[in-house]
């Protein structure tokens, strides 16, 4: 098993009940939670909110479609606490130029010290990032790699990888919710391809806490973003889905 549980205390009072057991997310910096002892993001917010007994997280920092999509597909396939029965899959999909590949937990230990993806004892992810200003390997890696690699194949190899994923969990008959930190229009207009991202009709949490001023100084939402963003806009989506029941309409 490699996806994070944290037994983080409760702190809010259920308002929904979700009608899955489990819930498995993937995601960037604006899934992942900084501490083993505080709620910081939203999935932890929605456990408590929607009575949800487990997140299953496999998010990590500077994650791109890359690592979501392995990430996801491996719990799915080799974790036993993931059922389609009683699991809801819930993914916040990152920037579509991002890069990320699975390599040695040697070469990655120290480069994701905080919040490295582990798929097993050998292997996690590195990511290739967009701006680095170090001089070691890794750092001259992502440096030569986002040079020769376009932006346009960056977002066409992150397409592709999104429309997989959600062909793979369909065939599986898992439950799912996908969602996009930012509005992809931005990166899209990059491109002419005719891929498109299958999004559900959530508001993106960028712009949702940019309009609230809930953005914290490192420009990501504040704790008081992602809770307002899981009440205001997630649990309403999942209860007109079906997903969650509103406690306060029984």
């Amino acid at each position: 098993m490699s996806a994070k549980i944290r037994n983080l205390k409760k702190v809010f009072t259920q308002t929904h009940q979700v009608k899955f057991k489990k819930i498995l997310v993937s995601g960037c910096s604006f899934t992942y939670n900084n501490s083993d002892t505080d709620i910081c993001t939203w999935p932890y917010y929605l456990k408590d909110l929607a009575g949800v007994e487990t997140i299953l997280d496999t998010s990590q920092s500077g994650a791109g479609c890359n690592h979501i999509f392995n990430s996801v597909i491996y719990e799915c396939e080799t974790n036993p606490l993931v059922k389609t029965d009683d699991t809801l899959i819930i993914v916040m999909w990152s920037g579509l130029s991002r890069t990320d590949m699975i390599a040695e937990r040697t070469v990655t230990k120290d480069w994701h010290s905080m919040s490295n993806y582990c798929f097993d004892n050998q292997f996690s992810t590195l990511s290739i990032f967009n701006s680095v200003d170090g001089n070691s390997p890794i750092d001259d890696l992502c440096k030569k790699y986002k040079k020769i690699i376009s932006l346009d194949a960056q977002i066409i190899e992150s397409l592709i990888k999104i429309q997989a994923l959600k062909h793979y969990l369909i065939s599986k008959g898992f439950n799912h919710v996908f969602l996009s930190w930012m509005d992809p229009s931005v990166e899209l207009q990059h491109t002419d391809t005719a891929m498109t991202m299958p999004l559900d009709q959530v508001p993106y949490l960028y712009e949702f806490v940019e309009q609230m001023r809930m953005l914290a100084s490192d420009g990501h939402p504040s704790p008081d973003g992602h809770l307002h963003w899981v009440k205001k806009c997630l649990l309403p989506y999942l209860s007109v889905c079906g997903l969650t029941t509103d406690l306060n309409t029984v």
